[in-house]
């Protein structure tokens, strides 16, 4: 059997993030990585090669081309600017000075040092890159999005059958939440 995913919480990730983003600048690059990784589904190789001329706000979208190496199955893929992302691309923008649209989105490789520190001063699992994939999964599973577009934008080329074997856990609060649709019953005349 394979180990259980421990995917943060809400709270969690929102602790993670201030927690980061209240330290010095390489944590504050952390933090925008790990948001960018929670809120876009990529993986760290494909965050890292992210340039801003891959960033098309007039369309409302992203390239992810993985670089030079190229994504994990060798295949650019366009994904939407989620609200949250395009958020965070807009607040990384105004913050930061970049040369041109060539520039990459992130000064940094890696996040995973701050991210274990972090996580040891909050007292929360040691989460690293591969869970902020994780995270953008679980929430839009919870949101209602279809296993098969999740795939595409996690450039999956199953038709979303892994997201579904791998991703499809649900965080217990989305669980509980969804029992209380559960209101067919025989004693009550009135079905919703």
């Amino acid at each position: 059997p394979k180990p259980a995913i421990v995917i943060p919480t809400k709270e969690q990730f929102r602790a993670l993030v201030a927690e980061l983003r209240k330290g010095h600048r390489a944590t504050g690059e952390a933090a925008d990585l790990v948001e960018f990784l929670a809120y876009s589904g990529c993986r760290v190789g494909e965050a890292r090669t992210l340039r801003w001329r891959d960033v098309n706000e007039e369309l409302g979208t992203m390239l992810i081309t993985g670089g030079e190496h190229g994504t994990k199955n060798l295949e650019a893929r366009t994904i939407p600017l989620f609200h949250p992302l395009g958020r965070l691309l807009n607040a990384i923008r105004e913050r930061k000075k970049f040369d041109s649209n060539d520039s990459l989105v992130f000064g940094i490789d890696s996040a995973t040092l701050q991210i274990a520190r972090a996580c040891e001063r909050l007292g929360l699992p040691r989460f690293g890159h591969h869970t902020m994939r994780h995270f953008f999964c679980s929430n839009a599973i919870e949101a209602g999005c279809d296993f098969k577009v999740i795939a595409e934008w996690l450039g999956h080329k199953d038709g979303g059958v892994l997201v579904a074997m791998t991703y499809g856990h649900l965080r217990s609060e989305h669980s509980a939440a969804m029992a209380r649709r559960i209101v067919f019953d025989v004693a009550n005349d009135e079905v919703t």
